[in-house]
């Protein structure tokens, strides 16, 4: 069950990203699946830890990508990885504690985070690599 549709939309140009970004997509789609299924908290939190452990190491590669990039605002990118983090580890405390969270308003940060920063974040970094990459290569 696919709850949230890759697209050429999220595209970066990048192919390691993109695919990166598929996986990350997949993994979302997981967590989905376990709300709109009903599986219980401790399923979510097992598909919340996976997509949280993936994206530690995505995040971690884009950010080595971003040191080469000297006109990216690494910072906010940064910022915007750790707000993502931040807010899976929220949400596996509630779940750990029984409180459990709200499926919809987590359905709608997954699917709106993940789409909002390859468009604002990701697209921009990809940008840059192949500028910086062309430029390196000299004129053609």
């Amino acid at each position: 069950m696919n709850l949230f549709v890759w697209t050429d939309a999220l595209a970066t140009g990048n192919a390691f990203f993109d695919e990166e970004h598929q996986a990350l997509v997949q993994l979302v789609n997981a967590a989905l699946e376990s709300i709109a299924c009903q599986r219980g908290a401790a399923d979510l939190d097992l598909c919340l830890q996976m997509l949280q452990r993936y994206a530690r190491e995505h995040f971690s590669q884009e950010e080595r990508e971003m040191q080469q990039v000297a006109e990216h605002n690494s910072a906010g990118h940064r910022a915007a990885h750790f707000t993502l983090l931040e807010q899976l580890r929220e949400v596996h405390e509630d779940l750990a504690s029984g409180q459990g969270c709200d499926p919809m308003a987590l359905y709608r940060f997954l699917t709106w985070w993940v789409k909002d920063h390859i468009r604002d974040w990701d697209q921009a970094l990809a940008s840059a690599l192949a500028a910086q990459l062309q430029s390196a290569a000299g004129p053609t």
